[in-house]
Formats: structure tokens, C-alpha cells, sequence
């Protein structure tokens, strides 16, 4: 047989084995899955940790448990290129599927793997999956992109956002973006939630004309929460009562009352139940 023939052949025999191996996955199959790899196939997959090793079916039947049903799990553009006792193949893989809680969950992933031809056939050695994240600073995973997404290169970029902005790291993003709402009238312009479908990786909200962000702690990514100390949120407002009362009444803590304080400001302090300082700051009305 000449080379090209045997390549041929071998990537008739990895493809087979790949499609198998995402059928066990459909099938939430653990120990078939595992089948397919070596014992110390080395794994980067999208959860923590950095890396692991594929050592035995607990762990995978575990996350095969929080699922509801079968699993969607389909490759496509899957390309293999293999020589002598190695190959890989790459692909992007759509995984899809119900969780316990009811949350349904879909999104595009890339993903490459390593083989080896062993005595019991070609087995999957290395498995690397991957998001792209987004670059505008927020470090948002890009799960809402697909195959078919498109980027105009050519589109003007957002204008650049005035000011210095705060970037708060709070122990419930959901209800803190909630109460800020209630409290100082902010306004979301986005919100976008980790993989769990619970946390927030990012929300933008809009307070008296400002821009404030918030994500949920992410302490198996190195950030962790840690309260809010030091700093205090100045909201420079035309009518510092009303302000005032909205905040109270949503449920914000009384630090340091509403006065005229010394240096000529209408001024006063409030914490809001996450633990931040705000200070509400307004001219002194003249007579």
C-alpha cells in the first residue's frame, strides 16, 4: 500500500474512532468514553483544573449526572491528519443539553486531539478544548459565537468611555445589579453569565450617567472575593434627597447622615447590603 494509502487508511480508522467516542458521549457512556484513551491521556478541557489526567470514570460519570436525557455532542469541519504511530484532529464541537435545574445550555467549542496507534488500536492521547474570550477587557468567554458567526472587520469600534471606571467584584452580581436598580436607578446595558449559567462574568450598568461594572468571584480562576475596603462611590446628584430616601428605602445602611458638611457640600454616606460605600453628594442649595 502505497503512503498516501496508508494515511489514508489511518485517518478512515481515527475518524471512526472519534465518532464512537462522541456517540459515547451523546449516550453519557463514561467508561466507554474513557475506552477510547489512553490511560494517561492528558486532558485541558474547559473546566478547572489548568490540566488533568483522564484516570477514571467517576469524575466523568459525575458530570454526566448533572445532565437531564442525552446529550447533544457534534463535531463538525472535523480534519485528521495522521503519520506513522501519530495523528490529530481538530474540530468544533457543539454541546448541548438540559441540566437538573431546568437551565439549558448550548455553545460552540474548539477542540483538538492527540493520538497514538497502540496493539488495541488508535487511542485518543491528548484532548485540548477552548473558547476564544472577548478582548475589550471584560475577559468574557465568547460562548455565544458559532460557525456561522461573523465579524465586520471594517465597523467602527464603540467610542471610548469617559471617566475612570469602577469594576466591582461582589459575592452576588445578579442581586447586586438588582438592588442597584431599586436603590441608585441603574439602568443595565449588558449582562453575560459564566458557563454555570448562574454567575456573572460581566454586567454594565448605567448610574446617574456613569458607567459601573460588576462580576460575580471566580476564586478556581484566581479571583476570589475579598470586601470592599477603602474605597467609597461618589454619586454627584442634583436632588441628594431624593436620591437619598430611593436608597434608603431600597434597603442601603446609614453611615454617615445627609448634612452640610464643612467644606460646603450637601453630603452623606450609605453601604449597601454587598458591602460597598456610596456617598451622596450634592451643591448646597441657596436661598
Amino acid at each position: 500500500m502505497s503512503d498516501i494509502g496508508t494515511r489514508t487508511a489511518a485517518a478512515d480508522e481515527i475518524r471512526a474512532v472519534i465518532e464512537d467516542w462522541a456517540g459515547a458521549m451523546r449516550e453519557k457512556d463514561a467508561r466507554r468514553v474513557l475506552a477510547h484513551g489512553t490511560q494517561d491521556c492528558l486532558v485541558y478541557s474547559l473546566a478547572p483544573p489548568l490540566k488533568e489526567t483522564a484516570a477514571g470514570a467517576e469524575g466523568l460519570e459525575q458530570w454526566f449526572s448533572t445532565w437531564k436525557g442525552p446529550l447533544g455532542y457534534q463535531l463538525q469541519e472535523l480534519e485528521i491528519s495522521a503519520g506513522g504511530d501519530v495523528a490529530f484532529a481538530t474540530a468544533l464541537t457543539h454541546l448541548s443539553g438540559e441540566k437538573l435545574d431546568g437551565e439549558k445550555a448550548a455553545l460552540w467549542f474548539r477542540q483538538t486531539l492527540g493520538l497514538r496507534r497502540t496493539e488495541n488500536g488508535w487511542k485518543i492521547a491528548h484532548q485540548h478544548e477552548s473558547v476564544p474570550f472577548y478582548m475589550d477587557g471584560s475577559f468574557k468567554a465568547a460562548i455565544d459565537l458559532d460557525p456561522k458567526s461573523e465579524v465586520d472587520w471594517q465597523a467602527p469600534s464603540r467610542p471610548p468611555m469617559a471617566g475612570v471606571i469602577a469594576y466591582l467584584n461582589v459575592q452576588d452580581a445578579n442581586a447586586t445589579a438588582e438592588f442597584y436598580g431599586r436603590a441608585f436607578g441603574a439602568r443595565e446595558v449588558d449582562r453575560r453569565y459564566a458557563e454555570d449559567g448562574k454567575r456573572l462574568i460581566h454586567c454594565h450598568l448605567t448610574i446617574n450617567g456613569g458607567a459601573l461594572m460588576l462580576n460575580d468571584p471566580f476564586p478556581e480562576f484566581g479571583y476570589p472575593w475579598k470586601p470592599q475596603e477603602g474605597v467609597v462611590l461618589h454619586l454627584v446628584v442634583d436632588d441628594a434627597d431624593f436620591w437619598w430616601k430611593r436608597a434608603v428605602a431600597a434597603g442601603a445602611e446609614v453611615t454617615m447622615p445627609l448634612a452640610v458638611a464643612f467644606w460646603g457640600d450637601y453630603y452623606g454616606q450609605l453601604r449597601d447590603p454587598f458591602g460597598v460605600l456610596w456617598a451622596i453628594v450634592a451643591p448646597v442649595k441657596k436661598d
